[in-house]
């Protein structure tokens, strides 16, 4: 029988998918109320922002910006934040929303092939095998919906591959140069901070006032969005420092389970019954993609 300690990684990463399925049914929840997407990640980033700083000041370890970690936070809030945004801002008014979740969800499948090539993770056949098995199980989800006659541009499908590659690139550089004497923390507070002013900044251009004039159900949603938001930054870089980029990249995976949970029990949608395969399948891929030695795990931790 596992530690409570040993399930740790397993408690964080469903909490992490869970959470980032809830976002799908608060993000519909904001759209509905009137406000801008650009404003709905604008407002929450900066709520991250200013909830992370807090965090720091209350612990007394504030983020170290030094040269090397402000590239790693830009980098990161590059990577993580604004490139997959306006790729998605780009793309969902030229493809159903189907096929852009479908690519969006090949996240873990990139991230695999990028450790691979900077070796920033351990790959075995069994963690392949999880990656593929996960990959069936979100196409089971996701492809009865999709109108795969429907054509789209070639264009618009290489824009959209720019968000699994941007978030794979993120997973990798955060386990690849992971700032010294930096606990997660730190670096969660870090990159919400150049992850707030870059999107002040993209914002700018694109800003709608009404967004912040009238508090609304929409508003209540994003300070929701926001307060999760901060226990899920921490748990990512928890994950990334204790067990590496692939792992933690699995969380897409349940992501989109529990996004059609979710939309069950706040919108009382009903999922196709490949669901409930689809989730078997995630049980599987997540025991196969957690083999690694224990020895493994604690060098990784150590490496960063």
């Amino acid at each position: 029988m596992r530690s409570v300690k040993g399930l740790r990684p397993i408690i964080y990463l469903l909490f992490l998918g869970s959470s980032w399925g809830l976002y799908f049914s608060l993000l519909k929840v904001a759209v509905l109320s009137g406000i801008s997407y650009v404003g709905i990640i604008t407002l929450t980033t900066l709520g991250v922002g200013v909830g992370m700083t807090t965090i720091a000041l209350l612990r007394g370890r504030k983020p170290r910006f030094s040269c090397r970690h402000n590239v790693f936070y830009l980098v990161c809030a590059l990577s993580g934040y604004l490139v997959p945004m306006i790729a998605e801002l780009l793309v969902i008014a030229h493809m159903p929303a189907g096929v852009l979740t479908l690519i969006v969800s090949m996240s873990p499948l990139a991230t695999l092939l990028i450790a691979w090539a900077m070796k920033t993770d351990t790959i075995n056949l069994p963690r392949v095998a999880g990656i593929v098995l996960g990959a069936f199980a979100i196409f089971a989800i996701l492809l009865p919906d999709v109108h795969v006659g429907e054509a789209v541009a070639w264009q618009w499908l290489l824009m959209a591959l720019i968000v699994p590659v941007s978030y794979a690139v993120h997973h990798n550089f955060a386990a690849r140069f992971w700032p010294p004497g930096s606990d997660s923390y730190q670096v969660a507070c870090g990159e919400a901070i150049f992850a707030s002013l870059l999107l002040i900044a993209f914002a700018g251009f694109n800003w709608q006032w009404q967004d912040v004039q009238s508090w609304n159900q929409g508003h209540s949603a994003i300070v929701f969005m926001a307060m999760i938001a901060l226990i899920d930054i921490y748990i990512y870089f928890e994950l990334i420092r204790l067990k590496g980029p692939i792992y933690t990249s699995h969380a897409n995976y349940f992501m989109v389970v529990s996004g059609v949970l979710w939309g069950m029990v706040i919108f009382a949608e009903r999922p196709s019954s490949l669901m409930w395969v689809s989730a078997t399948l995630l049980i599987a891929s997540l025991y196969l993609i957690g083999t690694r030695k224990t020895d493994e795990d604690s060098s990784h931790a150590k490496q960063i």
